[in-house]
């Protein structure tokens, strides 16, 4: 039962009704409910100021990350020119080195014509010696033949005769 006393007259006393009991019942309820409400409240407005403190702390964070990206993105594009800056001088390096290299392979391939025209002037040198050798062993095989026949002809007539 609640904490309400029926009112005493001095000159008599009432007795509560159902009805009476439960309008007290429902002032209690009332009187929870409000109390509820302002521990509620209460609750709330110290949840919405830790929620404040934590956005403003998620926006400095938030603001300190964007400030970091932007440097890290400064850098980034730094590097890169320096990177794109260091690949054109290698790249200049190289055309160089390239144009080093067709020159130097001209001077080869002519050296080499050269060569093949004195290989090839040596080559008919050859042949031309090769022709007299032929002709020369020609000739020498011929003459052989002749005093080997001239021989056996002598021979013939001093055994044969």
């Amino acid at each position: 039962m609640s904490d309400a006393q029926p009112q005493e007259n001095t000159s008599r006393i009432i007795p509560l009704t159902a009805d009476d009991y439960i309008i007290l019942q429902l002032r209690d309820l009332k009187e929870e409910f409000r109390d509820s409400r302002k521990e509620l409240n209460a609750r709330m407005d110290r949840i919405e100021v830790r929620q404040d403190k934590i956005e403003a702390k998620l926006e400095t964070t938030r603001k300190e990350l964007n400030e970091r990206i932007d440097k890290v993105d400064a850098k980034i594009d730094t590097v890169r020119k320096e990177l794109n800056a260091r690949m054109d001088k290698q790249d200049a390096k190289i055309d160089k080195l390239d144009a080093k290299i067709d020159r130097l392979e001209e001077k080869v391939n002519a050296k080499f014509n050269r060569q093949d025209e004195k290989i090839d002037k040596l080559a008919g040198k050859v042949d031309k010696l090769t022709e007299k050798i032929d002709s020369s062993t020609k000739h020498g095989n011929i003459m052989t033949a002749s005093v080997v026949g001239i021989a056996l002809g002598v021979l013939y007539v001093i055994f044969f005769k």
